[in-house]
């Protein structure tokens, strides 16, 4: 019965369980992370003496991409390993729950935690900023459209290093990269082909202003068709894939 239900505070308690064993690796990647934040954040006030919200954005972005994604192979660290795994799969937790706590605590948690931690380190750059140079006190600017894009983006591909977590035992994150790889590859040559078949009557390549006017378009055309193949079709997939993997590792 256990294992058929959705359960929020068992989903909690597993998420804390998860969060307690990584705790040692948590702690020392934030104290890194955290100093990478203030020494990024001083040098863009360097420039025109003011953190803007497209500062905090570009720091966060690059660091918040990059932890995120090695937060996510920790999550299932556990269920990769021989010597754990028997443990890992005999608690009372159903593999619905397994995928909910994993996608809760490596995009939600972790998007708040880095958030916050982000503008207090911002924050306190300016306060030395201002102590120490001719930086004027000022108020971090948090959420800008490079912040929320950098979240979406996140959002979007953590599912595809998700999977590649659990499906992969050995080299997980070099397997999973050249996925990622291989998978934009095959999209680029997709659009090419779909922009191709809907305007071929141009030569995009002679160089004339119209048709290189078409192709500097592709992309902007093709975006919102792009976000909605991964976020509404790919990235379910993605996470259904996940589940589905727990699912037979489990048995």
């Amino acid at each position: 019965m256990t294992k058929s239900v959705f359960n929020i505070k068992r989903i909690s308690l597993f998420m804390l369980r998860d969060l307690t064993i990584l705790k040692s690796t948590i702690t020392t990647s934030l104290y890194v992370v955290c100093g990478l934040f203030f020494i990024s954040f001083l040098i863009r006030l360097r420039g025109d003496l003011v953190l803007s919200s497209y500062d905090f954005a570009s720091v966060f972005g690059k660091f918040y991409i990059i932890l995120g994604i090695l937060f996510t192979f920790s999550v299932f660290k556990e269920a990769q390993n021989q010597k754990t795994n028997h443990l890992y799969f005999s608690l009372p937790v159903s593999s619905l729950e397994r995928i909910a706590a994993a996608w809760l605590s490596t995009v939600i948690l972790f998007t708040i935690i880095l958030t916050v931690l982000g503008a207090i380190i911002g924050q306190l750059a300016i306060l030395i900023g201002s102590m120490f140079s001719e930086t004027s006190f000022h108020m971090v600017s948090i959420f800008s459209e490079e912040y929320w894009g950098a979240v979406t983006f996140y959002a979007i591909i953590q599912p595809l290093f998700l999977y590649g977590a659990l499906r992969f035992k050995k080299n997980r994150i070099g397997k999973t990269l050249l996925s990622v790889l291989l998978l934009i590859f095959g999209l680029m040559i997709y659009n090419f082909m779909f922009y191709g078949i809907l305007n071929h009557s141009y030569d995009v390549f002679s160089g004339e202003d119209l048709a290189a006017e078409a192709f500097d378009l592709t992309s902007k055309d093709f975006s919102g068709a792009g976000k909605f193949a991964f976020m509404g079709i790919l990235t379910p997939l993605l996470l259904a894939a996940t589940y589905f993997k727990l699912v037979e590792k489990e048995v």
